[in-house]
């Protein structure tokens, strides 16, 4: 045989081995990214329910504001003099 039919198979078969490899990480690649669709889907879920529970949350601290808003209107005076008459004695202390 010849040097260059040597080259030649030797080429032939370094093509081969690269073809071969790129197939495999091209099926990894497949895999992983089926694996990371499942994956953002469960997130997406995860995150829908999150995004319920925070909102749930939002609406009983304003339901918990209510009451200190109350309480801090007694007390600064903000309904009239009857009701001011604790803070003014406050300030003149």
């Amino acid at each position: 045989m010849e040097a260059k039919v040597v080259c030649y198979c030797i080429l032939l078969l370094s093509g081969a081995f690269a073809l071969l490899s790129l197939g495999l990480l091209l099926i990894r690649l497949a895999g992983a990214v089926k694996e990371v669709t499942v994956i953002v889907t469960m997130l997406d879920t995860t995150v829908n329910k999150v995004n319920g529970i925070l909102d749930d949350v939002e609406k009983k601290l304003e339901m918990l504001d209510a009451p200190f808003e109350l309480v801090d209107r007694i007390f600064s005076g903000g309904w009239g003099p009857h009701l001011g008459f604790v803070h003014r004695k406050r300030r003149k202390k």
